[in-house]
């Protein structure tokens, strides 16, 4: 089986229907991209909530006005970005075959272990920093992950990791098969921009699963 394979996002189904744990939507970075996230992350936040395919632009810009500062709401590129996470969401909605999604947003990523999401399936995109890394089915101890072994037990070549790039779509499916990855090393030690995307009853699940250990 191969660890990845590419999709095109002007056919979403095509997303749930691959045989890949690892679907890859290729995308050039917006030249305007880099000066406005590094205006954005000057100060760190995490923007979350639920979104509505057929009203994903106005709940994500309620989400994003809700928590984070934006200097300048007319700016051009904001409403590309923010038209860019609704069409996102709205894909994600067709795959989930689900009229609404868990929507994440922030400057922070600290997953340091190689891991498979305890999720059926998760949408991510970098939109500032570098991407996701992820290990190839070859380049992985899976016997290694599956006694807790640390990452230098589970990554057999460091050579041969692998990162999402910025802006690329990327969706993982969870699962024993699930490709391990993890937040790279230079997004522990600096600012980046993560969007994830989740089912939607996954954030209220957290806050269930927070209040009972409570």
């Amino acid at each position: 089986m191969s660890s990845f394979q590419k999709m095109d996002l002007d056919n979403p189904s095509n997303f749930s229907a691959a045989k890949s744990y690892l679907t890859i939507a290729e995308r050039e970075i917006p030249k305007e991209s880099d000066i406005f996230f590094k205006n954005l992350i000057r100060e760190p936040f995490i923007a979350s909530g639920k979104v509505f395919k057929q009203s994903s632009v106005n709940d994500i810009r309620a989400i994003l006005e809700k928590n984070i500062y934006i200097n300048s709401l007319d700016n051009n590129f904001y409403n590309y970005w923010l038209n860019d996470m609704a069409k996102m969401c709205n894909i994600f909605c067709t795959i989930l075959e689900s009229n609404s999604i868990s929507f994440f947003l922030g400057t922070s990523r600290g997953c340091t272990r190689y891991h498979i999401d305890n999720v059926p399936m998760r949408l991510l995109i970098t939109y500032f920093g570098q991407g996701t890394e992820w290990l190839p089915y070859d380049n992985a101890d899976y016997n290694a992950y599956v006694r807790g072994e640390g990452n230098n037990k589970i990554l057999k070549n460091a050579e041969k990791r692998m990162y999402i790039k910025s802006w690329d779509v990327s969706i993982f499916k969870g699962g024993k098969k699930g490709i391990l990855h993890r937040t790279p090393d230079s997004a522990l030690k600096s600012p980046s921009l993560l969007m994830r995307l989740d089912h939607s009853s996954f954030l209220d699940d957290i806050e269930k699963y927070n209040t009972l250990r409570l």
